[in-house]
C-alpha cells in the first residue's frame, strides 16, 4: 500500500509509523510542519519520505495525496484543554480537513482514516460506555471540530469512490510521549513522580477516562486498517473506565517514589465520565490481553529513567 500519514511526527504519528514500516510492501509518506532538519525527522527510516508543511486552509493536499492508497489523517491544531473559540477551531481545523477530503476524493485515493476523539465527542454520558451509535454532545470545541470533521468526511466520499474508517480514540498514554505537553495524564504523572515534582490534579479527582497503553492503540488502528469495515466508526480503548484519583493511587503503588500532590480547581471543559463501549472493535482484534494500568505505568516509569528528558 502507499499510505499518507498527515501529522506523523507525533506521539501516535511516530508509532503508526515504525508499526507500519515493520509490515511488508508499505511505502510510507510523511507530512507534518518540523522542517527537515529537526531531530526527530532525522529518526524516521530511511524508507519514509518525509513532506514538510503546515496543515491550513489553501494548502495543496492533491500534491501529497497523489496515487495513495490510504489517507491517515491524525493532525489537530489543538488539544482539550486548550482549544480555542469555535470560529478558530473550524478555521484551524475543520476547513483544511475539509480541503483534504476533497482532494483525496479528486485524486481517487482508496480509503480515509481519520482520528477523531472518544474521549470529548460524546460529551457527558452518565456513567454508562458509550457506543459508536450514540449521539454526540460535545461539551467542549475540541470535540466539536472532531464532529464536524467526521461529517466532512462523510459529505466529501458519498457518491465517490473513496471509502472511510473513522477512530474514535480514548486517551493513549506511554513511552514517547511528551510529559511536559497539554495530553496523556498518566505520562505526565509517572515523569512527574520519577522527577519529584509537584503532581497538580484538577479538582477531586473523580473525573474518570478510558486510559490505553500506546502500543495496544496503534495495534488496534493496525486491526482497523487491516481487518475493519469500510465506512465505519470504531472505538478503540480498553473499555475500562479509571479515575484520575485511582491512576494517582497506582502511581503511588507500583513506583517507588513518594509523591507530592496538589489538588486546583476542576476545569468546564473536561467531560467528567468517558469510557468506551469497544464490543464492535473486539469483533476484529487481534489483542488478546490489554495492557494493564499498572503494567503501562511500569513500563512509562522505566522508559523514562533511561531516557531523562
Amino acid at each position: 500500500m502507499n499510505i499518507v500519514i498527515l501529522g506523523g511526527m507525533g506521539f501516535l504519528g511516530r508509532n503508526l509509523v515504525a508499526f507500519l514500516t515493520r509490515q511488508a510492501n508499505q511505502r510510507i509518506t510523511v507530512f507534518d510542519r518540523l522542517p527537515l532538519d529537526h531531530d526527530a525527522v532525522k529518526t524516521l527510516p530511511t524508507s519514509v519520505n518525509y513532506v514538510q508543511g503546515e496543515f491550513v486552509t489553501g494548502f495543496d493536499f492533491t500534491r501529497i495525496v497523489h496515487n495513495a492508497d490510504l489517507i491517515i489523517h491524525l493532525v489537530s491544531t489543538s488539544v482539550p484543554g486548550t482549544e480555542q473559540g469555535v470560529i478558530d477551531e473550524i478555521n484551524a481545523n475543520v476547513i483544511p480537513s475539509t480541503e483534504l477530503f476533497q482532494a483525496c476524493v479528486q485524486e481517487g485515493v482508496g480509503r480515509i482514516l481519520f482520528m477523531s476523539s472518544g474521549g470529548t465527542v460524546y460529551g457527558a454520558s452518565n456513567k454508562h460506555k458509550n457506543s459508536e451509535t450514540d449521539l454526540p454532545d460535545p461539551i467542549n470545541t475540541y470535540g466539536l471540530q472532531k464532529i464536524m470533521i467526521e461529517q466532512a468526511l462523510h459529505l466529501a466520499v458519498r457518491n465517490s469512490a473513496t471509502d472511510y474508517q473513522i477512530v474514535r480514540l480514548s486517551n493513549p498514554y506511554g513511552p514517547g510521549q511528551n510529559p511536559h505537553g497539554a495530553l496523556g495524564l498518566v505520562t505526565k504523572l509517572v515523569y512527574q513522580a520519577l522527577n519529584h515534582d509537584t503532581i497538580h490534579i484538577f479538582g477531586d479527582g473523580s473525573v474518570v477516562r478510558d486510559f490505553i497503553y500506546i502500543d495496544d492503540a496503534i495495534q488496534a488502528i493496525g486491526d482497523i486498517v487491516e481487518h475493519g469495515d469500510m465506512n465505519a466508526t470504531y472505538n478503540v480503548g480498553r473499555g475500562i473506565g479509571t479515575s484520575v484519583a485511582d491512576v494517582v493511587n497506582t502511581i503511588d503503588a507500583v513506583l517507588p517514589e513518594r509523591l507530592n500532590i496538589v489538588h486546583t480547581p476542576g476545569r468546564a471543559v473536561d467531560v467528567p465520565y468517558s469510557v468506551l463501549n469497544i464490543d464492535k472493535y473486539h469483533r476484529i482484534s487481534s489483542i488478546k490481553e490489554f495492557v494493564s494500568l499498572e503494567e503501562g505505568i511500569k513500563r512509562t516509569y522505566d522508559f523514562f529513567k533511561e531516557h531523562r528528558q
